[in-house]
């Protein structure tokens, strides 16, 4: 590994295998994982269009893949060496899966790693060839954008492929996985969507603020210039920090397109583009509707909306309990930020709130049912109750 010592997850992990010989195995296809992990961050990187960069995404690419086949090769050895002699059917324990991982062997546990392979091999399989077609197609073609936004999917579909055999090797091991904690400094889909959800949010409250004073006519010009030197700080802010790099390679030249235009300019003449610049943050709601953040939200919120319900039904006679209740819904709350103003906004009020208010039941009901109101789900539509229906 790359620090070991600071991968705290992994050596939760290889503490967990007593068999030096299956710790090695575990330790060598874990190196390889995050090895192509890497290697993909670095292509993804690559696809940020620069002056000539366009150039080096062959040679970047061949150098990124030559990882992600490592790891194929050593899925379809290990599949071979160590195929299991007793059924697939009983791979997976019925009992919950953390307690019934403790009860197996190190042996045990390896071979319901090496009954997993064939499936990830195939899904890595398919990643790959896919990945392939679409850069084979991209190079083909003059049309640059099309073609790095077509890669940049790609690519985040081939390191999706890999946490997901990184995640299997821990769920087989330790019988969770936490995807953010398994290589530092890189995330899977789900996590990259929520920070750039967070941080597109933070941005657009911090340029909306900033863009209401430079559009009022009234603003003596010294306040406006102030206000769009603040729209320009915040935004190369945003173009520096790691999670820019979340975002897709079109949205990121939308992003230098606009720091060309405003960081040289002031507020008498970049007014509109000021306004532009806002608007344009506004459309990137578009963000939170990919799928992994739409299950994301929706198991949330009906998380969240189970446990509220329940917590305000009973607070009057259950208060103390209700109010742990209402904390822990809370937290889970904060994992929708950037979705929806309205939800922030309790939320923040909440944080607000001093110690001994979070354990006042009449202090504490009143967001609760305002976010448990956000977060219900719609009701189902009536049905027809007459007429020809399907």
């Amino acid at each position: 590994m790359s620090d070991v010592a600071e991968n705290t997850a992994l050596a939760e992990l290889l503490g967990a295998i007593a068999d030096r010989r299956i710790r090695r195995k575990v330790q060598k296809l874990l190196q390889l994982g995050e090895e192509a992990v890497r290697a993909l961050g670095e292509l993804d990187a690559a696809l940020y269009v620069r002056e000539d960069g366009e150039a080096q995404i062959q040679i970047v690419a061949d150098a990124v893949l030559s990882h992600f086949r490592r790891l194929l090769e050593m899925l379809g050895v290990l599949r071979q060496e160590d195929a299991p002699a007793e059924p697939a059917a009983a791979a997976r324990p019925s009992s919950p899966r953390i307690l019934a991982v403790r009860t197996m062997s190190d042996e045990q546990k390896w071979r319901s790693l090496v009954r997993e392979i064939d499936t990830l091999q195939y899904g890595l399989s398919s990643e790959l060839r896919e990945f392939d077609r679409r850069f084979s197609d991209a190079l083909s073609h003059d049309r640059q954008e099309q073609a790095l936004v077509d890669l940049n999917d790609a690519t985040t579909a081939l390191m999706d492929g890999v946490f997901a055999v990184m995640a299997t090797v821990y769920e087989c091991f330790l019988g969770h996985a936490e995807p953010e904690r398994m290589i530092p400094g890189h995330r899977d889909t789900l996590g990259k969507g929520l920070a750039v959800r967070r941080a597109v949010a933070e941005l657009r409250r911090t340029v909306r603020t900033f863009n209401r004073a430079i559009q009022d006519r009234a603003t003596p010009p010294a306040e406006a210039e102030s206000n769009y030197r603040g729209v320009v700080a915040a935004m190369v802010d945003f173009i520096e920090r790691d999670v820019f790099f979340y975002l897709r390679s079109d949205t990121r030249k939308e992003f230098a397109n606009f720091r060309e235009v405003l960081e040289p300019g002031d507020a008498a003449r970049n007014r509109l583009d000021c306004e532009g610049f806002d608007k344009y943050l506004d459309s990137l709601a578009f963000l939170s509707q990919r799928g992994v953040l739409i299950k994301h939200d929706t198991d949330l919120k009906a998380k969240i909306a189970a446990e509220l319900g329940r917590a305000v039904t009973y607070a009057a006679v259950l208060p103390e309990l209700v109010c742990d209740v209402f904390q822990e819904s809370f937290v889970k709350a904060e994992r929708l930020f950037g979705l929806s103003d309205q939800i922030d906004t309790i939320v923040e009020q909440w944080t607000l709130l001093p110690p001994a208010a979070r354990t006042d039941v009449d202090a504490i009901v009143p967001l609760a049912r305002a976010l448990l109101e956000l977060v219900r789900p719609p009701p189902a539509a009536a049905p027809p109750t007459s007429g020809d229906f399907f």
